[in-house]
C-alpha cells in the first residue's frame, strides 16, 4: 500500500480479506512476512538463541552442544519479561502506547496496549483476529520460539499481550464476541460487494 504505517497495513489487510476466495491462512502469511521485515533478518536468530533457547543446528560437531543442536532448551526465565521491554520498539507503530504488567498467572511478561491503534482505525473484529492476533501469536511461537497470548478488549480498545502464555483457540476465547462490531467498515463493504452473502467478516 502507498499509505504509510498503520494505515497502509490496514488498507492492505482489508484488501486481502475482501478478495474473493480469500483464506485466513493467506492473510496470516501476509502479516507474518510483514512482521519478519520489521524485525530485520538479524533479530530473529539472535532472539531464538538468547531468549528462546533454541540451539542452532550447525553446532552438532561440538561435543558439549552437539546433543542439543537444532533443539529448544528454553525459553529462558527472563525471556517473557525482557520481551515486554523490546516489543514496543518494533510494534509501537501498530499498537500504540503500552506499559508492562503481569500475566494471569502473576508472573512478569505481560504488556497492556492502552488504546490499540489497529483496533481503533479498523473497528473490525475479523481484521483484529486475522491480521493481528492470530498471525502475531503464530509468528512469536513459530519464528521466535516463545508462546504469546493476545487478548483484545473490544469495549475499551485495550489489548493484553502475555508472553510465555499459551493462547486459547479462537473458538474458545471469551475475548471475541460473536458477529461484527457496531460500525464495522469491512462489514459494510462486504454487504455492498457480495450482497451480504458472506456473513460477518470474522
Amino acid at each position: 500500500s502507498p499509505l504509510p504505517g498503520i494505515l497502509g497495513l490496514l488498507e492492505q489487510g482489508r484488501k486481502y480479506m475482501l478478495q474473493p476466495n480469500q483464506t485466513d491462512t493467506r492473510q496470516h502469511e501476509m502479516v507474518r512476512e510483514t512482521l519478519a521485515d520489521l524485525m530485520t533478518p538479524v533479530l530473529p536468530p539472535f532472539y531464538r538463541i538468547f531468549m528462546s533457547g533454541i540451539v542452532p543446528p550447525g553446532l552438532n560437531d561440538t561435543a558439549l552442544v552437539g546433543p542439543y543442536a537444532g533443539k529448544q532448551i528454553g525459553p529462558w526465565f527472563y525471556a517473557p519479561w525482557l520481551t515486554t521491554m523490546i516489543t514496543p520498539i518494533f510494534f509501537g507503530f501498530l499498537v500504540g502506547p503500552s506499559y508492562p504488567n503481569r500475566r494471569k498467572d502473576g508472573e512478569r511478561g505481560g504488556l497492556v496496549v492502552e488504546k490499540c491503534k489497529f483496533l481503533q482505525e479498523s473497528g473490525c473484529k475479523g481484521m483484529c483476529l486475522n491480521i493481528c492476533k492470530l498471525p502475531t501469536q503464530q509468528f512469536f511461537k513459530d519464528e521466535l520460539g516463545l508462546d504469546l497470548s493476545v487478548s483484545p478488549n473490544f469495549a475499551t480498545q485495550e489489548c493484553q499481550w502475555s508472553f510465555g502464555e499459551t493462547p486459547l483457540p479462537p473458538e474458545e476465547d471469551p475475548s471475541f464476541p460473536r458477529g461484527c462490531l457496531v460500525g464495522c467498515e469491512s462489514r459494510a463493504i462486504m454487504a455492498d460487494t457480495y450482497d451480504d452473502t458472506r456473513g460477518s467478516c470474522s
